[in-house]
């Protein structure tokens, strides 16, 4: 258990991955931890008491303790998602999102699941890792709130629609019609990182996801992201994650997967 300089608590509890290829419904329970549920694949049909939630692929819903939740609506599709159990006084930072920016938790929780069923990591370690989640789900809900510049949306609406066609920034200033000087300063303002950083920092998140969440090889990850040759995507990610793409996904190997 951590305890926070708040004088709060945090602990980390369980985590898994769970996968169906038939019909399946979410079982109906009482549980005394919070629940994270992040979809893979397919869709989740979940209830809380009387509110229902159906999430998609990339969307996520935290559940309470001590509140029924269960399955409304059966699915026959394949299904995939994170599931992550943890115990904590802290306030609740979001309820539901489903927004595009979850590469960063996919990858915080892939490393955890490989921490948890690493032999030789302590309590302490899958601590801190769960609490880095919480941590990035603090962010998620501040970004929630946080009301931007129509044309800073418009513009990361934009880079995500085309991320995987290789966009620049040269061709951002001319689909906006304004100097790319005044794009970058104005996402440094906001984002903290220029405008190029900006797209690198999604094609980061977005080359690891694939990684990390699908059985692509390195090659058709590299096409996934506009690359043309696969060595030139190997050089990016190696400038910034200072490690190889099939070194990075060995890392992170060891997992729990359930289905029911």
């Amino acid at each position: 258990m951590l305890q926070l300089d708040t004088g709060n608590y945090f602990s980390y509890d369980m985590i898994g991955e769970f996968r169906s290829d038939g019909s399946w419904i979410h079982p109906r329970r009482v549980i005394e931890s919070f629940e994270l549920i992040l979809v893979l694949a397919g869709t989740v049909h979940i209830a809380e008491d009387n509110t229902e939630y159906s999430l998609e692929r990339n969307q996520l819903l935290l559940l309470e303790p001590g509140r029924e939740h269960y399955g409304f609506r059966a699915v026959s599709e394949p299904t995939m998602f994170y599931w992550f159990h943890f115990l904590t006084d802290l306030k609740l930072p979001l309820k539901i999102y489903t927004g595009d920016d979850v590469y960063e938790i996919k990858q915080l929780l892939k490393r955890l699941l490989h921490i948890a069923n690493t032999p030789g990591y302590s309590q302490a370690a899958r601590d801190a890792s769960a609490y880095l989640i919480f941590e990035e789900l603090l962010r998620l809900g501040r970004s929630e709130n946080h009301v931007r510049p129509a044309l800073i949306s418009n513009i990361t609406e934009y880079i995500r629609l085309h991320l995987k066609e290789g966009v620049t920034v040269s061709e951002i200033a001319r689909q906006f019609d304004y100097n790319s000087d005044y794009i970058g300063k104005l996402f440094k303002k906001v984002y903290g990182v220029g405008l190029k950083e900006y797209i690198d920092l999604e094609k980061m998140k977005l080359a690891r996801d694939l990684l990390l969440s699908t059985s692509l090889n390195v090659k058709q990850i590299s096409h996934e992201l506009g690359y043309q040759e696969e060595n030139l995507f190997v050089k990016f990610f190696l400038y910034h994650e200072k490690i190889s793409p099939t070194a990075f996904r060995g890392k992170y190997y060891n997992t729990h997967i359930n289905n029911k």
